[in-house]
């Protein structure tokens, strides 16, 4: 077997490779070289099919706002409250509306849960889950609320 081409670009190779593959012509593409080899009677055909496929082995530069972004999130993404992109959201550093959330949870809850009561498919085992979760999250704003109270009155 002969070189037939070296290329630039591993990926290059595998497309020219599957492409061969699919011709049914015998060859060998050796990826730690880069290099495509084959025998040397159908070197001409897999050069031809090669300039046809017209693959391009230039170099390309990725955009610098990519990278500085991908910098950016690569140094930051394991610490916690840190958003890149934009501003972290009010509601997890602002506990201050906590209170008026618990209350708006609350109101809206037991709203579902008098239309599930007066619905044509009541479910008792259904209502009273959904009064556990709709507490849950409601007593959850509440109790934040107060521990927040408490941290900033000391």
């Amino acid at each position: 077997m002969i070189t037939i081409k070296t290329f630039k670009f591993e990926s290059n190779l595998a497309f020219v490779s599957s492409y061969l593959k699919e011709q049914h012509i015998p060859h060998f593409a050796d990826l730690k070289t880069k290099s495509l080899l084959s025998d040397e009677k159908t070197k001409y055909e897999i050069l031809k099919i090669i300039e046809d496929l017209k693959i391009d082995e230039a170099d390309v530069e990725p955009d610098r706002e990519i990278l500085e972004g991908y910098k950016e999130w690569n140094e930051n993404m394991y610490n916690p409250g840190y958003y890149t992109g934009g501003k972290s959201p009010s509601f997890s550093h602002d506990k201050s509306n906590y209170l008026t959330l618990g209350f708006v949870t609350l109101l809206s809850g037991l709203a579902c849960c008098v239309e599930l009561i007066y619905g044509d498919n009541f479910s008792k085992t259904f209502f009273w889950i959904m009064v556990g979760i709709i507490s849950l999250i409601s007593f959850s704003f509440f109790y934040q609320y107060f521990k927040y109270k408490k941290r900033n009155s000391n």
